[in-house]
């Protein structure tokens, strides 16, 4: 297992921050062109700059995870193993709260930089932000504790379940189809939803990885 010059524990080759500069431009790019569709009532464009961002999310997970899934090499062998599917989860954590703080700001943005109005708008985007720093907490003590465990597989079950069921709802009731107010929200729940039930079933896959490798909890403190 690696250590940092901070005396933290991390596993070399996995990390967002080279492409964090591109994820936080992909997010003004794609909240820019969600305000710009709602004020036109264009459903398209908020449609479309949200299923791109979410391909870049959903995308960047799996180059994060889908390496240790591969059955031909062994990357959770040796010392190292719990580090770097630790490491890996984290980055899943660190894409989640993104995912949320993205969702925040087109809720906020296109219901105040836009005519379109929604009076629950504030509500939601302040929940999102909400999520979104709590997770981004959680990633930072989840780096910062060595002897931290690899986070259990029924959290990432439940909050995939939590959304799932969300967007589930959400369609059933013909909410997407609504000529209300709530129309470019419901883009973003319908899109957010999608990179987070995406991002829970990567984390469950690798989390599963662990389960099989014998390297988990008591592997990894």
């Amino acid at each position: 297992m690696s250590i940092n010059q901070h005396g933290r524990a991390f596993a070399p080759g996995i990390s967002l921050r080279p492409l964090l500069p591109w994820l936080l431009l992909a997010a003004a790019v794609s909240i820019t062109m969600m305000v710009l569709g709602a004020g036109r009532g264009d459903r398209f464009l908020p449609a479309l700059a949200a299923g791109l961002l979410v391909a870049l999310v959903v995308g960047t997970g799996l180059g994060i995870n889908a390496p240790l899934w591969s059955r031909g090499s062994h990357p959770l062998a040796g010392q190292e193993g719990p580090a770097v599917v630790k490491e890996a989860l984290r980055c899943n954590v660190w894409l989640a709260a993104f995912v949320y703080a993205w969702g925040a700001s087109a809720l906020f943005a296109m219901y105040t930089l836009s005519d379109l109005v929604w009076r629950h708008a504030f509500q939601y985007a302040t929940g999102a932000a909400v999520f979104a720093a709590s997770l981004g907490i959680y990633g930072i003590l989840l780096g910062n504790a060595r002897n931290w465990p690899v986070p259990p597989l029924i959290l990432t079950i439940a909050h995939g379940g939590a959304v799932g069921l969300g967007l589930a709802y959400m369609i059933g009731d013909g909410k997407l189809a609504t000529l209300r107010g709530d129309w470019a929200a419901n883009e973003v729940f319908l899109w957010g939803g999608i990179a987070i039930i995406a991002l829970c079933v990567m984390s469950a896959m690798t989390q599963t990885r662990v389960t099989r490798s014998g390297t988990g909890d008591g592997a990894s403190r």
